[in-house]
């Protein structure tokens, strides 16, 4: 039953799994025993089940019971009894629950099948075969683990069946010494076929039973916010933990959920009462391994004569390991929990995260940094509650404690070439335990602010030839759309082609003619594409106009799954985004001749509201005109009574006005153009006077006074600049202040 195996992953989301170091076993059939008389149900028979329940017509499937008896001796050792009835009234339902598949850990306990029934439509019983069940291993992942899988597969499952089973499960070594702890769900989680998720039907009676020597301290979290009732009796120098809820909702599982547990009806029990207690085990463990060879010291030596402050030792040992230890999981028969000797992963040139943990924290203390493992639950888990003590983490990393010369470091090496300190989205407010003997309480890995976690597009059309177009550009990224876009690069097999078809999205209608990642495998600089789009039949020749246009969602489609959120109708679950971020660019529309003018026909609109803000600014420059977007998308927790708002405000930003840039023909703006270059050099009276002249001439006379006002700021004593001020001023209906403009030039001696 114990569901927090250690098991520690690459975190980068989309990075494929590391190849195995060898093939895995074939499955095993499993000890299956069939119904018999000395085997106790501790449910009803399903004859009475059946006959009680009274199915939900519009249910795919209903959970009638579920039932589970644990009993723990002096010795801190259990052993489970566990029993579930479902009825069956769909299609999917039947491709879901044909297939049973209950994990435990082989290295801690056993597992046995003891029934499993299935009731036809009929009425008629017909019982597993016993070429049915086997023990697996995990399919999903690649890399040796003491997790496995009790996998059993139900004969004539139809839609009206009813099935049943039960199971149990006897501890056979302690995680912990002399302790016990575990987790139950008062729900039962059945897998969908084809791995396409979980589901949790409603269930309609529900029971958990601890069964405890009378003087065993037992701590547990409270379910009574979730209609869970808790009774405690004493017999027989035993104490009796009961859990009952009756009527428990169906469990919709929604993406963007929140990801602590407040919602679901988890039970967590054991006899720690305080995280003191886990970190000194852990300690224990890994302490006796942080131990080095002549090969090791060596090393640390000559990385003490090329690192001097303490910033450059901490990177040194994350750049030795990431060069000379790769990633590979691999300690079945160990727990999971205890690592191997610091010096024999260097020696082997591979580990796991405890693996590499105690490496990194051996190489660190010898260079005089002061460094603990630190265990953790990443994201991946969600966030338990942790009033709870247990070991549920599912990760190790290392965490470097502000001191002289460094701040506050959590440095994870098992990411195959990840951004220095390999400190990925997956540990981002996450639960952690340092592990040390002072340690006694679980602290929050801090996150990135919003502006860490970047995606910035840098576009610049620079080629104009016969009616094409062509742009460079460069994606930039930073934090969670780094790592992603880093692991996608380092393991695609088609990279050039995944990149070219993603990054074509931005602008549908162009090619992307060339594209490289840059920095991939750097530790200590970011990775970015850079690459070139063509524009095809866009523009009719030189003297004719270009239109450009741009619109954010370009980009919010690419990084954001905004655009297929759920209608409010369909929202059941509060919606999260944790964490925040920010997505922007800086775009050069250029002039296709010295002879073209920039006219801004449409332009992007500015949000700010409790979701996000989207800012546009666009301004001319040397001819060019030059936008800049950035949309910052805020953390935040939205309940399902406030998503309608949220909803709305996002269709108002997908429906918000585009950026629309058209460059038309103009024969004297290369005159213009050459002025306006001659004026901000000079800063002259008379070149500012020159184009003053000529923006009247072109009509442009809001740009003529502009150009009068910075003549008479460069001279305030030209006379003439008075005079073409008042001529402007007189352009733009500013009547009064011309006559005064024309007075103040005859004063200095122009004649009118």
């Amino acid at each position: 039953m114990k569901t927090f195996i250690a098991a520690c992953f690459s975190l980068i989301g989309l990075l494929v799994a590391l190849p195995l170091w060898a093939e895995p076993p074939p499955p095993v059939p499993a000890v299956t025993q069939p119904a018999a008389k000395n085997i106790e149900r501790i449910a009803p028979p399903l004859a009475t089940l059946v006959k009680q329940f009274k199915p939900d017509p519009n249910a795919e499937a209903e959970i009638i019971s579920r039932k589970t008896h644990i009993f723990i001796d002096e010795n801190h050792f259990s052993h489970s009894v566990s029993y579930v009835a479902v009825h069956i009234n769909s299609d999917e339902a039947v491709r879901d629950y044909g297939q049973i598949s209950i994990s435990f850990n082989s290295f801690y306990e056993d597992i046995k099948l003891e029934f499993a029934n299935v009731r036809t439509p009929e009425g008629e019983m017909d019982s597993i075969k016993p070429d049915a069940t086997q023990i697996q291993n995990p399919s999903d992942e690649n890399f040796y683990q003491d997790r496995k899988d009790l996998l059993f597969s139900l004969p004539n499952v139809r839609k009206g069946s009813v099935i049943e089973f039960q199971y149990r499960y006897t501890d056979t070594k302690k995680i912990v010494p002399n302790q016990w702890f575990d987790s139950f769900s008062m729900n039962w989680w059945e897998g969908r076929a084809a791995g396409q998720g979980m589901r949790s039907d409603a269930i309609l009676s529900t029971e958990f039973t601890i069964t405890a020597p009378k003087s065993m301290a037992l701590f547990h979290n409270d379910l009574s916010k979730v209609w869970i009732n808790l009774t405690r009796q004493e017999k027989n120098n035993q104490q009796i933990f009961t859990w009952k809820g009756k009527n428990l909702p169906k469990v919709v599982l929604q993406d963007s959920m929140p990801r602590d547990e407040q919602r679901f009806t988890q039970l967590r029990a054991s006899t720690m009462g305080s995280w003191q207690e886990i970190a000194r085990w852990a300690n224990q463990l890994s302490t006796p391994h942080a131990i080095t060879d002549a090969n090791l010291d060596k090393l640390i030596n000559e990385l003490s004569k090329k690192a001097l402050t303490p910033d450059e030792k901490v990177k040194a040992v994350y750049q030795t390991i990431q060069q000379k230890v790769r990633y590979v999981f691999a300690h079945v028969g160990r727990g999971g929990y205890e690592p191997h000797n610091a010096y024999e992963v260097l020696t082997n040139g591979y580990g796991d995260c405890k693996d590499q943990t105690i490496l990194a924290v051996t190489m660190l203390r010898k260079l005089g940094i002061k460094a603990d493992p630190a265990l953790v639950i990443t994201r991946s888990r969600g966030i338990p509650e942790m009033n709870i003590t247990s070991v549920s983490f599912d990760h190790m990393i290392v965490h470097i404690p502000a001191q002289a010369g460094l701040g506050e470091i959590w440095m994870d090496t098992s990411g195959d070439k990840g951004l220095f300190p390999g400190f990925s989205i997956g540990l981002e407010g996450q639960p952690a335990l340092v592990v040390n003997d002072a340690s006694a309480a679980i602290v929050t890995i801090p996150g990135l602010t919003n502006d860490k976690h970047f995606a910035h597009l840098d576009l610049t059309f620079d080629k104009f030839e016969n009616k094409n177009t062509e742009s460079h550009f460069t994606l930039k990224l930073g934090g969670e759309f780094e790592q992603r876009l880093r692991g996608m690069w380092q393991y695609s097999r088609e990279r050039d082609k995944s990149f070219r078809e993603m990054l074509g999205h931005v602008y549908s209608s162009a090619e992307v003619t060339s594209i490289s990642g840059n920095n991939a495998d750097n530790l200590w600089q970011g990775f970015n594409v850079t690459g070139r789009y063509k524009f095809t039949n866009v523009w009719n020749g030189p003297q004719e106009p270009l239109t450009y246009g741009f619109n954010i969602t370009q980009l919010i489609n690419l990084f954001t799954d905004f655009r297929g959120i759920d209608k409010p109708k369909d929202r059941i679950q509060a919606y999260e985004i944790d964490p925040g971020y920010t997505i922007s660019t800086h775009i050069t529309f250029a002039r296709p001749t010295p002879n073209h003018v920039a006219v801004v026909t449409s332009q992007g609109q500015n949000f700010n509201n409790e979701f996000f803000s989207l800012t546009q600014k666009g301004r001319e420059e040397n001819g060019n005109y030059v936008v800049d977007i950035t949309l910052s998308v805020k953390p935040t927790h939205i309940s399902p009574q406030a998503y309608a708002r949220f909803y709305e405000q996002i269709h108002l930003l997908f429906d918000a006005s585009e950026w629309a840039v058209v460059f038309r023909y103009d024969k004297h703006a290369a005159d213009l153009a050459a002025l306006q270059t001659t004026a901000a050099k000079t800063n002259k009276a008379e070149s500012f006077i020159a184009l003053a002249k000529l923006h009247i001439k072109n009509g442009n006379y809001g740009k003529a006074l502009e150009a009068a006002n910075q003549a008479i700021k460069s001279e305030p004593n030209n006379a003439e600049a008075y005079y073409v001020l008042g001529l402007t001023q007189g352009y733009n209906n500013l009547l009064y202040e011309s006559d005064k403009s024309f007075a103040k030039a005859e004063e200095l001696g122009f004649k009118i």
